[in-house]
């Protein structure tokens, strides 16, 4: 369905036939990751199916940590085994072992990530009937010529008859993907993907993945508002906020529906993270004291903290206090967020990572704040409303987080099933109501 790999990369659910395998005593170690092995560095091979425990003798000797997944035997006797390890390191040298190790014997060796990065991870499909010439006729030049000429004079109506509602345009001019350098457009396409596929599950929106060659904050703004009449909204991301600040500035506040991945993301769920450990901690948000370290990367974030109550804030600036001043704060701090990653944060003291280049992982979302934990919510209630996202709807965002926030845990889990219903009618609420 996504491309002609798709079918070939996409097994059936794997059995667990190995265990993770820490290498032989004595071998130094390839990697600094810590231990543990990471879907990110997977390889799956085919083997004949004598040649399966080479493939165990080649784990047993591997420098890292591998764990292995493998499928029954097919009806020819070959193995179809997936192998995942700790790090590039690793996997570099797992590659080069079992191609020295079994030759001929394998028969198919890919690496996964790139396997599923080509099939674009999203495709189109088509809404309408195109089974017979009568269903064909309708989507033909006079058909269109009669719902366009309605249109003309109707233009109001214009959701009602397209399927503009539905679709999403997902803009990055690159310049802030992950923790890259500013990139060409194009190089950032595999993260524009993935974050359109994980809005698509979580909205059942059209997400159109969109790199644009923007060489300014002006430019950025003229793509939004040339794309603006086939989109619903559109959303900013991998892109630097001062840009997104920029951009929104020069389009004002009611010529488009525009989110971000920080303000409308990032920040609403890192305050629902420190209420998350204020309410573990039995502190009310008015007797908090909380620091914000390099608080120009939060977007938004040092607004909602005060919008949400906590009393005494401190945004901090690492670049210009450096790191002992912090240090000597710390005794009386109950939380510090940290948005610029700290290589020696103060002890004592509780730390909520929120670096906004390097988001936890997708399973450990329970203890650190990502952009999906409130930007598909906000998004369906922009689309929903036609309303552009307020501060007070990114605060009921919040607090529909903090409520679907189990006990123990700073943030829900992202495959909560009724997370994004939730911030959304929690938003729809404020925004209908014209707050």
């Amino acid at each position: 369905m996504c491309g002609d790999r798709g079918s070939r990369t996409a097994p059936s659910a794997p059995s667990v036939d190995g265990a993770v395998r820490a290498g032989r005593p004595g071998v130094r170690a390839m990697t600094t990751n810590p231990p543990g092995t990471k879907p990110a560095y997977s390889m799956r091979i085919r083997v004949r199916g004598p040649a399966a425990a080479t493939v165990a003798a080649v784990v047993a000797d591997a420098p890292g940590t591998i764990t292995v997944h493998s499928d029954e035997s097919d009806p020819a006797g070959d193995r179809r085994i997936t192998l995942d390890a700790d790090g590039g390191p690793t996997l570099r040298w797992l590659v080069g072992a079992l191609r020295q190790r079994l030759g001929a014997d394998l028969l198919l060796a890919e690496d996964l990530v790139f396997a599923a990065a080509s099939t674009g991870k999203l495709v189109q499909r088509a809404c309408a009937a195109t089974t017979t010439s009568h269903d064909l006729a309708l989507s033909d030049a006079d058909a269109d010529r009669r719902v366009i000429d309605y249109l003309a004079d109707h233009p109001r109506h214009v959701d009602r008859f397209t399927g503009r509602s539905r679709r999403v345009a997902l803009l990055t001019d690159a310049s802030a993907v992950l923790d890259f350098e500013p990139l060409a457009p194009e190089a950032a396409l595999p993260a524009v993907e993935s974050q359109a596929l994980h809005l698509h599950l979580a909205t059942g929106l059209d997400v159109v993945p969109l790199p644009v060659a923007a060489r300014d904050p002006g430019d950025l703004a003229t793509a939004i508002a040339l794309l603006a009449p086939g989109f619903a909204a559109t959303v900013l991301v991998h892109t630097h906020l001062h840009r997104v600040d920029a951009a929104r500035a020069a389009l004002g506040s009611e010529s488009h529906l525009l989110l971000d991945t920080v303000n409308d993301g990032l920040a609403v769920a890192a305050t629902a993270a420190v209420l998350g450990y204020l309410r573990a901690r039995g502190v009310t948000p008015g007797r908090a004291r909380v620091a914000v370290v390099d608080p120009a990367r939060g977007g938004d974030l040092a607004g909602m903290l005060v919008a949400v109550g906590v009393g005494d804030l401190t945004l901090y600036d690492p670049v210009e206090y450096g790191i002992q001043a912090l240090h000597r704060l710390a005794a009386d701090l109950d939380l510090i967020v940290d948005l610029i990653g700290l290589a020696a944060p103060p002890p004592g003291v509780f730390v909520l990572r929120a670096r906004p280049e390097t988001p936890p992982p997708l399973a450990a979302a329970t203890r650190g704040p990502r952009p999906l934990h409130a930007l598909p919510g906000l998004l369906r209630a922009a689309v929903t409303t036609r309303r552009p996202i307020t501060s007070k709807a990114r605060v009921a965002a919040v607090h529909a987080l903090v409520a679907a926030t189990p006990p123990g845990a700073l943030l829900p889990a992202l495959d909560h099933p009724r997370l994004a219903p939730a911030v959304a009618a929690a938003a729809i609420e404020v925004l209908a109501a014209g707050r």
